[in-house]
């Protein structure tokens, strides 16, 4: 599923890698130093499906993602978050 996300201005990952249970993940330094300087704008991070390499739809902010698993995680849900999904489903509607 795609997700929207805060990269870290300093090393353009996602501020996910900077978090504790992420550590060792990464050989980027800035990541396992800790706190990222997150960019306040989220990105589209598009994934595919296979086959067909289809765009997968976009996970609501706030939802849980891989649940029941060691990689369970939470999409943000700050107001930006919530913005940029609201344009990018209005898109979807009206080009659909």
């Amino acid at each position: 599923m795609s997700v929207l996300m805060h990269r870290c201005r300093a090393c353009g990952h996602a501020t996910g890698w900077h978090e504790p249970r992420s550590r060792g993940y990464s050989s980027c330094s800035c990541c396992n130093r800790g706190a990222a300087q997150a960019d306040p704008a989220p990105q589209l991070q598009q994934t595919y499906g296979h086959p067909g390499g289809r765009p997968e739809p976009l996970y609501p902010p706030g939802s849980t993602r891989n649940s029941g698993t060691m990689h369970a995680s939470t999409t943000c849900d700050c107001g930006a978050c919530r913005a940029a999904y609201d344009r990018l489903q209005q898109g979807e509607s009206a080009a659909g």
